[in-house]
């Protein structure tokens, strides 16, 4: 299963990390005893041989302190967990901000926690570091600190802001906090001498330092430098991949590139124009948490900024400059910081393994199946591979029609074969996989293809619930590529909750709920045969919709008779202009209501399927309850 792969990747990186760390103790230990080794000599150049126990004692000490430190940091840090790191930093701790720059940060982060499906974290701010820059810190959900500096908090817009919080989400999901944090630890246990030694020449809260600590502090940072050292290479050799990874994440989370992009392209200018970085002594401790930390060479943390990007954008664009934006009116936060379930309601009490429906069903077939297919590179091969992926296998009239259109391809056969191979969780990732390719092509070979579609789903004289969501589905899809960027994003109930909605967002939504109730859950009580007769599934719709009528407010949901092709289109396109923070919201209750309605809690394929094509159609994310019944690309 994924999940053991993916404790196993863990592991293999701990022990990686493990193996690092020793390497660079052992090359302190050999330096240090170098070192007093040639000032032996220059003090006592006629003496013969070293003091008893000379190299032994060098090698304890050396060894106490970094073992000593690394040990006491790892407990405090699983005490304090990220909220530790963020005031080791300096940082400060936002509830209910009366400054609406502030009070952006808290939405920004509530938004982000939704797109990624992650519990909110507590915020900090970072008020004495005027750098661009930002980092996550804690071991699991429950003491996670996001710490944002002052300066990109004032000098960044709020797409931007977006990008910076979605990174650092990228890293919350990926699972890199935990390495982060033991990383941590033995950076402190290396630094401990030259961290202590430049926390005693830091200026006060009054900006003055004493000459005397200041001189005691300059001593001991040049003593444990060599540790200093020690701890950044260890932080270099760590990957640097997942930079790139949390740029990726921060694109998915916003469906934008610009966000983090334009933060990369400034924090560069800020660097070519006052080499900007924090400047707290405890910083560079925490240098491989943070959003982009300068450094070059073998002791670089990071990956270059040019890099990043080039892969951002497909090209170097130039540095950009970052000027104070103006603190526009920002809505109060609209939830409460640690609201009763919202854990709950990000991360489920049991969540389901991700992939634990597709590998678990995996089979030899399936994958020769999938590898197959996804090989398919002419225009008519993936036209026939997508349209038997929208046909009911048990259609015998849409497999007639579909073998027509197949007619003169002489693998045809072969495609046909490999689609009914795939285990039913495997079939809409491919399809939206396949239609993302064909979305680029020609605008005739497109409505080709759509018009194909709809011939097959009514090859049979009747066109089901089903057949409509796959059409349309594929509509949607297949004209996303031609569509051009709107003048104003959908702002439909911005800031409200789905139950104050106007009257007629709510119509569209009970309508939309009613026609999805014609297909979904299954009943709770299947009979032996497996076959469910009309007034079971009736009955659980019926549940369903009552469900999401206690979320939307709209106690006579049940009463919304199904809408007609016109109702549905309707339904859809005021769905459509609901802000982007509703739509996934009415997606989650959907989800939600369907596992409590199915047979222990386990959503069925068919049900899944229409869930995730019905959020593809509204352009929301998958929630985490959804999107773990299907197998990750």
């Amino acid at each position: 299963m994924l999940f053991r792969r993916h404790q196993e990747a863990a592991d293999h990186r701990s022990l990686q990390l493990y193996a690092w760390f020793a390497v660079m103790l052992l090359g302190l230990v050999l330096a240090v005893n170098g070192l007093l080794a040639g000032l032996w000599r220059l003090t006592s150049p006629f003496g013969e041989g070293y003091p008893a126990l000379f190299f032994e004692t060098n090698t304890a000490v050396v060894a106490l302190f970094v073992l000593g430190g690394c040990f006491f940091e790892t407990r405090r840090l699983r005490e304090g967990g990220g909220p530790r790191v963020a005031h080791w930093l300096g940082g400060r701790e936002l509830t209910e901000p009366a400054d609406a720059l502030q009070r952006r940060l808290l939405n920004v982060v509530d938004e982000m926690a939704l797109a990624s499906g992650q519990p909110v974290p507590r915020v900090y701010l970072l008020p004495r570091e005027d750098s661009l820059n930002a980092f996550v810190a804690g071991w699991d959900a429950g003491d996670t600190a996001l710490c944002v500096t002052r300066g990109a908090l004032e000098r960044l817009d709020r797409a931007e802001l977006q990008g910076l919080v979605a990174h650092e989400f990228g890293h919350i999901r990926a699972g890199d906090l935990p390495l982060s944090m033991r990383l941590l630890a033995l950076v402190w246990g290396l630094s401990l001498v030259h961290g202590f030694g430049r926390s005693l020449m830091d200026t006060g809260e009054d900006g003055r330092v004493s000459p005397m600590a200041w001189m005691v502090g300059a001593l001991l940072a040049i003593v444990g430098w060599l540790g200093w050292l020690a701890g950044r290479a260890l932080q270099a050799a760590v990957s640097r991949q997942r930079e790139f990874h949390a740029d990726a994440s921060a694109v998915q989370f916003t469906r934008s590139r610009d966000g983090i992009g334009q933060v990369l392209r400034k924090v560069w200018h800020d660097q070519q124009a006052h080499a900007a970085r924090l400047h707290h002594p405890a910083a560079g401790l925490v240098a491989s948490m943070l959003m982009h930390q300068p450094a070059g060479g073998c002791l670089a943390t990071h990956p270059r900024l040019s890099e990043r990007i080039r892969r951002l954008h497909g090209r170097v664009l130039p540095p950009m400059p970052a000027t104070a934006v103006r603190a526009d009116a920002e809505p109060r936060r609209t939830r409460p910081i640690n609201p009763p379930g919202a854990t709950m309601a990000a991360a489920p009490a049991n969540p389901v393994p991700a992939d634990v429906h597709g590998l678990a069903l995996a089979t030899p077939d399936d994958r020769d199946a999938l590898d197959r297919l996804q090989r398919l590179g002419g225009p008519t091969e993936q036209r026939l591979a997508v349209l038997a992926l929208m046909m009911d296998p048990a259609n015998a009239r849409e497999h007639k029609l579909w073998r027509q259109q197949a007619e003169g391809l002489p693998h045809a056969e072969r495609i046909l074969r490999d689609v009914m191979a795939l285990q039913p969780p495997r079939r809409v990732p491919e399809f939206e996989r396949l239609t993302a390719q064909m979305a680029r092509d020609p605008v005739a070979q497109r409505r080709a293809v759509v018009e194909a579609g709809r011939d097959l789903l009514r090859a049979d004289g009747r066109v089901s619930p089903r057949d409509r969501l796959w059409w349309l589905s594929l509509r949607h899809r297949l004209n996303d590529a031609q569509r051009e960027a709107p003048m104003l994003r959908p702002v439909t109930g911005q800031g409200q909750d789905l139950g104050e909605l106007p009257p007629d967002a709510l119509q569209a939504v009970a309508a939309l709920s009613a026609y999805l109730a014609r297909m979904l859950p299954e009943p709770e009580t299947v009979p032996a045969g497996g076959e469910t007769s009309r007034p079971q599934r009736a009955a659980a719709a019926e549940a369903w919709l009552s469900g999401i009528g206690r979320r939307t407010g709209l106690p006579d949901i049940t009463a919304a008779p199904p809408p007609d092709a016109d109702g549905l289109m309707l339904a859809l396109t005021t769905v459509q202009e609901l802000s982007w923070m509703l739509r996934p919201l009415l997606v989650k209750a959907w989800v939600e209501e369907a596992v409590n309605h199915s047979p222990n809690g386990v959503m069925s394929d068919a049900t899944a399927d229409a869930l995730r094509l019905v959020a593809g159609l509204i352009d929301a994310p998958l929630p985490p309850m959804l999107s773990a019944h299907y197998p990750r690309a």
